[in-house]
């Protein structure tokens, strides 16, 4: 038995430089392959990044965590040798780490500085002081266990049991013979809170109570949080039969017919084609389709009812509960995001209002808004069917919210967004290429489900502001609308005072909301089916 205390001494320092070896061997590897991961990745990245002389400092950094991997190695053999030198060699194993993640921590913090002041973007996407600094974080928590590891390691080799085993004694040490080194000072001062405890535990707390407050707390609340569910009513509804859209036959313009007037004066100047001439025009309008749809509409019918399953009371029989009809925006913190939620303007409330004249369901009496990284808080199968997104310039959101958005999105749920500016419409189509580079943004067209049932539109959604075109576009996975955007500002039509607009194309604003949102009810229902056995 006493032979197994220096075994297991000798254990405990070389497992942990042996880890740290591996560790400084795979950054460095992955550091002298990082130059040409960035410019496939990230393009525009390069010129910013070569006049920032990033990629000799790359290199040196792998260089640096190579050399330190290889110190760590000999430091580990050196842990099961006799005599001063190995443990010397051991201490500088563990130095040797702190160097490499030092030079490590240096080489994130000027990439992301780099990132900041060029303000360059990821994926499309511009980074703001938030996305930077959760990017660094991101980027610079996994340094933080190989440092823990070096020093819990370093702190262990100045132990005075360790120095009498690596000077030929055997055993734990005397107290009476053998003083304590500095290595037993910390580990004690640690578990006693020192000479002064008093001070040690009022600076312990105050350090803590800071942390608590300033990053676990919010990270907690913004990344793990209370579970939460949305539950669509649940019920039993006739499922809105499309309605019957015929085509009309275009108006046919009454052929111009010319006079020669023989006295009149000779025109001499050319016309111009492109503004003189009707023939444009004419073309375009003999070859418009005009959609008339039937007096039968579908909306006189679900009136009151509507839902899935046949039923007269309204809801669907996958829902869940009598719980109110909620309206959930995505908190992305850009500019205009919450346009509308105020309490005069009260957009997204007076949605809800008009949702419950045409359905009959509770509504909710509050605004309501999430972060994207707030969606995995929901449970699988009660996530919002839809989340509404709006804003009047870019959109900010980190790597990670990309690809939370693309798992609810293909997971059955739906994004609703519309316009608030250009700038806007700019930023929400780089989103989209991020969240679905496989996909891309589509027309929704005038006959689509979407445009039917319950309301009808025959000519499509209706025109508005135009930040962004004409047409209502769209993302389409498994023959659902997994993304509906409105480039012509829908929120300022909900607006109280409709934003000067006039109360008919209000209310088609309105009706094109509950199209949207029994779409996205009926559609993650059906998707979500499986989570809720």
């Amino acid at each position: 038995m006493k032979s197994a205390s220096p075994i297991l001494s000798r254990f405990a320092l070389a497992a942990p430089l042996a880890a740290l070896a591996v560790i400084g061997g795979g950054l460095a590897w992955r550091l002298s392959a990082l130059p040409g991961m960035i410019a496939e990745r990230h393009p525009n990245f390069v010129e910013a990044f070569a006049a920032a002389g990033m990629g000799w400092t790359i290199y040196a950094v792998a260089a640096i965590a190579a050399v330190g991997a290889a110190m760590a190695a000999v430091g580990g053999l050196a842990a099961w040798l006799p005599g001063r030198l190995p443990l010397k060699l051991v201490r500088l194993g563990f130095i040797s780490a702190y160097v490499v993640v030092g030079a490590y921590l240096l080489l994130v913090y000027r990439g992301v500085g780099v990132i900041g002041d060029r303000k360059l973007t990821i994926y499309e996407l511009p980074q703001d002081t938030v996305t930077l600094f959760k990017l660094f974080w991101g980027l610079a928590l996994p340094a933080l266990l190989p440092l823990a590891m070096a020093a819990l390691g370093h702190v262990s080799s100045w132990r005075a049991s360790t120095i009498r085993m690596f000077s030929g004694g055997v055993g734990a040490t005397n107290p009476a013979v053998d003083p304590p080194a500095i290595g037993d000072q910390i580990l004690e001062n640690i578990r006693t809170s020192g000479s002064d405890p008093l001070f040690r535990r009022s600076w312990l707390a105050s350090f803590w109570g800071h942390m608590l407050v300033i990053v676990i707390l919010p990270w907690l609340l913004g990344y793990i949080g209370c579970r939460e569910q949305y539950n669509v009513p649940h019920g039993s509804g006739e499922e809105a039969v499309l309605a019957a859209v015929k085509v009309a036959k275009p108006v046919k313009k009454k052929k111009r017919r010319y006079v020669l007037n023989l006295n009149s004066a000779i025109i001499m100047s050319k016309p111009d084609l492109d503004k003189d001439s009707d023939v444009e025009e004419d073309v375009e309008r003999a070859s418009e389709v005009t959609y008339v749809a039937d007096a039968t509409s579908a909306q006189a019918r679900a009136r009151g009812k509507l839902g899935k399953g046949g039923g007269t009371q309204g809801g669907w029989p996958d829902g869940a509960g009598d719980a109110p009809v909620r309206f959930l925006r995505i908190k992305h913190g850009g500019p205009g995001w919450d346009d509308g939620m105020d309490e005069v303007s009260r957009a997204d409330l007076n949605f809800l209002d008009e949702f419950k004249k045409v359905t009959g369901f509770k509504i909710a009496r509050t605004p309501e808004a999430r972060t994207i990284a707030q969606l995995k808080n929901f449970d699988k199968g009660y996530e919002p069917p839809f989340m509404y997104l709006t804003g009047s310039g870019p959109i900010p959101v980190t790597a990670n919210d990309v690809k939370i958005l693309r798992e609810y999105l293909l997971r059955g749920g739906m994004l609703f967004a519309d316009a608030g500016s250009p700038a806007f419409d700019a930023s929400f189509r780089s989103l989209m290429k991020a969240v679905f580079p496989d996909r891309q943004l589509v027309t929704i067209a005038d006959d689509d489900p979407i445009f039917q049932t319950p309301f009808v539109f025959a000519n499509g959604a209706p025109p508005l502001w135009h930040h962004g075109g004409n047409k209502a576009l769209g993302v389409k996975h498994q023959k659902r609308w997994a993304v509906f955007y409105h480039p012509g500002d829908v929120n300022d039509a909900w607006k109280t005072g409709y934003s000067g607009m006039g109360r008919a194309l209000a209310e088609q604003s309105y009706n094109l909301g509950v199209n949207v949102v029994y779409h996205a009810f009926t559609n993650y229902l059906d998707m979500t089916r499986k989570y809720r056995k």
